[in-house]
């Protein structure tokens, strides 16, 4: 979620409990060596009847994108399902029926992607038994068409976009479900979308616009068609979707395709004026009243004689540059810009500038055992430069951790450095960044790099703290907006990351790999819908090592007497 700035007018957060207890170190990790015994327990419905032979999944921690279950079992005749052998964390119960979606609505922002169209988010601790989490399904429905051009030929693997249209007086919908093969149309120009939610929707192929990458690669594009054959969203056909039913010949027919432009250009180094293969190319679009350039795209690199070339480009203000990110290599450069107006576009010159350098260390505070070692090699260190100078492009860059705890980070710009620490992969812990040092001094977020000076000899000290925040968030007087969301986040006295999460469907959340310290936690209540906004609830609570600190926030969604 990128905005968390909306909240319910009506909500009043009336009283606010802490309380604190400890656990041994082992209760929030478990060896692994130990089975788990956690399970989690509930009934699916269709229909309002007891729905026998259903498979229901558990998702949890580094499966979310995988989608391998860290359990599964069918419903008996009663409808029930038991998941066992459940380790602690953040699971997402979903049943495995496509054709279905959920019977009512109710918050759909799940822990992975809504592959299903309906699933619940629960936080489990050690060896904790959940029961209770039901399921109620009702049958979804079908929206399928033929997609032809002009000629009255078959689209053929055009992907076909589906909008609910929002309902004024019940703006909450269920989830779509996520299944990129059934958006696309096959050799017929067919599709067919199934296991909708019943609504009211617009159906439409091709891009939105004229401006920009508008085909990724391709020579030709469609612009964007709604059902049955207008290009003005207004004019759309909305197609009504019942529960459970199915609108065919949702037909859409579009113009003749309109022709994309390409863009070529070589990469020189911009001392000798030789060619440089390999490195990345990045794309800005320019508009007007616009204060800098936005990149639209990153993923080209230079052939062996430093070539470069793109399709997919609608007429528009352009430019292009070369980018260290993501490993693209040691150099960088200002951006070259170019207008596109009908005619496809050549020799495009980057001048590419050798980067700079940090390198240094990262260290644990403490003692370094072996398993933190471990995962300190598991990390990466990123590098955000902010420019000085007039330059419009912002600099980023990345370098993995060695075994031995060594970074290095190339092709930087010169300008406002800030450094940060993630991971490599889901099983990796993110500690937090205690301190950046350099020549035994402490060094502050934002620090310079002049052009020409690299930078060696930096400690980046972390902290892999073992405290859990665990909490629970109870509603009185009134119950959530079903569209709403719950999010905690909190943030340690003198420290730059916040950590935060999700409150789960039970109200649950927890925060864990804390270091010691006193932590403002903060609540926040989101609703998409526009409300006047609350400020977030806060309180502060002490971590410390090996234990958990429990906290609980009471909220009275009560209106206020002689008040809105």
């Amino acid at each position: 979620m990128n905005s968390l700035t909306r909240v319910f007018c009506r909500a009043l957060i009336a009283t606010t409990a802490i309380v604190f207890t400890s656990f041994a170190a082992n209760a929030q990790t478990p060896d692994a060596k130990t089975k788990a015994t956690g399970s989690i327990s509930g009934r699916v419905t269709i229909g309002g009847k007891a729905a026998e032979g259903i498979s229901v999944a558990a998702f949890g921690g580094e499966t979310f994108d995988r989608r391998v279950a860290a359990a599964k079992a069918a419903t008996d005749g009663d409808g029930r399902y038991h998941l066992s052998g459940l380790a602690p964390g953040q699971y997402q119960i979903a049943p495995l029926t496509p054709n279905l979606t959920a019977a009512q609505q109710e918050s759909f922002q799940s822990y992975g992607p809504s592959f299903f169209g309906a699933s619940k988010n629960i936080i489990l601790a050690a060896n904790e038994m959940v029961d209770d989490i039901d399921v109620k399904l009702v049958r979804g429905g079908v929206i399928t068409g033929r997609v032809t051009d002009a000629d009255n030929k078959p689209v053929v693997e055009v992907r076909v976009s589906l909008q609910p249209i929002a309902d004024p007086q019940n703006p909450v919908r269920a989830p779509v479900p996520y299944n990129s093969q059934m958006y696309q149309t096959d050799d017929r120009g067919i599709y067919r979308i199934y296991g909708l939610p019943a609504s009211r929707y617009t159906v439409s192929v091709g891009s939105g616009g004229a401006e920009g990458i508008v085909a990724p690669g391709s020579r030709r594009y469609y612009q964007r068609t709604f059902h049955p054959d207008v290009t003005e969203a207004a004019k759309a056909t909305i197609v009504e979707l019942a529960e459970g039913g199915e609108a065919t010949n949702i037909d859409i027919k579009v113009g003749s395709s309109a022709d994309t432009y390409s863009v070529t250009g070589h990469v020189i180094d911009s001392e000798t004026s030789l060619p440089i293969s390999g490195v990345r190319i990045g794309f800005l679009t320019v508009r007007p009243n616009q204060e800098r350039p936005s990149p639209i795209y990153s993923g080209l690199t230079s052939d062996n004689r430093g070539e470069f070339k793109f399709d997919g480009f609608g007429p528009g203000h352009y430019g292009a540059y070369v980018s260290s990110e993501n490993d693209g290599g040691e150099f960088y450069s200002n951006a070259t810009y170019f207008e596109i107006v009908d005619k496809d576009v050549a020799g495009v010159e980057l001048k590419a500038i050798r980067g700079l350098s940090l390198s240094g260390v990262v260290i644990v505070e403490g003692n370094m055992t072996k398993e933190m070692l471990a995962q300190v090699a598991g990390l990466r260190v990123s590098a955000n430069v902010m420019p000085t100078s007039g330059a419009q492009i912002n600099g980023s860059a990345n370098s993995s951790v060695a075994p031995d705890g060594s970074f290095q980070i190339n092709g930087l710009r010169p300008g406002r450095v800030s450094i940060g620490i993630f991971t490599s992969g889901p099983s990796v812990k993110r500690p937090t960044i205690a301190r950046i040092e350099h020549d035994g001094l402490g060094v502050s977020q934002g620090f310079e790099i002049q052009p020409g000076q690299s930078i060696s000899g930096l400690r980046i000290v972390v902290n892999y703290g073992t405290g859990t925040i665990r909490g629970m968030v109870r509603f009185e007087g009134g119950s959530m907006p079903i569209d709403s969301r719950t999010f905690v986040s909190c943030r340690r006295e003198g420290a730059r990351d916040t950590a935060g999460g999700q409150v789960d469907s039970r109200g649950h959340f927890v925060i864990s790999n804390l270091a010691p310290g006193t932590y403002e936690v903060m609540l926040q209540l989101v609703s998409p819908r526009p409300q006047r906004p609350t400020p977030p609830q806060k309180q502060q609570v002490t971590v410390t090592n090996d234990s958990e600190s429990e906290v609980t926030f009471v909220i009275n969604l009560a209106p206020k007497e002689g008040g809105p």
